[in-house]
């Protein structure tokens, strides 16, 4: 039994050791854009949300070790919704955030998922001329998954996932109402250009 740990240890070695001379490690990065599509649910039966389409940009980098990356990225996303409560005014809601998703892909096609840490999350209200901030929407943390390809050694498409945990609180709102727990997901769809 041990023999046969030993071999196959040595085996995984020398297999890893010839990956890695075949394929250096590489690092490359680029600027991305695109748009998400949100989909706000509250569990408050009597509160009518709707989604408006929302979009990204930011900084993607990727340590390339072969078949296998690393993507750490920064992403400012937009989102938005109209929200009505019974009996009230809608309310129109933006959510800026600063997105950070580390993603692991399988290469030469790039299939990835991924935690996504929202570092910076402010939600505002228009009222009048005015913005209203009135604290966090999104949660902290959330994951993502998906697909992307690289086209002429520059261009970059992705298509991803973005699923989010609902808000572990009820969110107020604005005008005094409680619109109960928050719970979102988008997809979102990026093109970049890798240096």
């Amino acid at each position: 039994m041990i023999r046969r740990i030993v071999i196959t240890s040595l085996l995984l070695v020398a297999a890893l050791t010839a990956s890695a001379q075949r394929s250096p490690i590489r690092v490359e990065w680029g600027i991305m854009g695109g748009v998400n599509v949100p989909e706000f649910t509250t569990n408050m039966s009597k509160t009518e949300i709707r989604n408006k389409l929302g979009w990204q940009a930011g900084i993607m980098t990727a340590v390339n070790f072969g078949a296998v990356a690393i993507e750490p990225q920064i992403l400012y996303v937009r989102q938005g919704m109209r929200i009505r409560t019974e009996g009230e005014a809608e309310v129109n809601v933006k959510s800026n955030s600063i997105d950070v998703p580390v993603l692991a892909s399988l290469r030469p096609v790039r299939i990835f998922a991924g935690p996504v840490f929202t570092v910076l999350n402010d939600c505002k209200q228009k009222s009048g001329g005015d913005l209203l901030d009135f604290g966090r929407v999104r949660p902290s943390v959330s994951y993502t998954v998906g697909a992307g390809i690289t086209l002429l050694r520059h261009l970059y498409i992705d298509l991803r996932y973005n699923g989010q945990f609902s808000s572990k609180k009820d969110v107020a709102l604005p005008n005094d109402k409680v619109m109960g727990k928050l719970r979102s997901y988008n997809v979102a769809l990026s093109v970049g250009y890798i240096f």
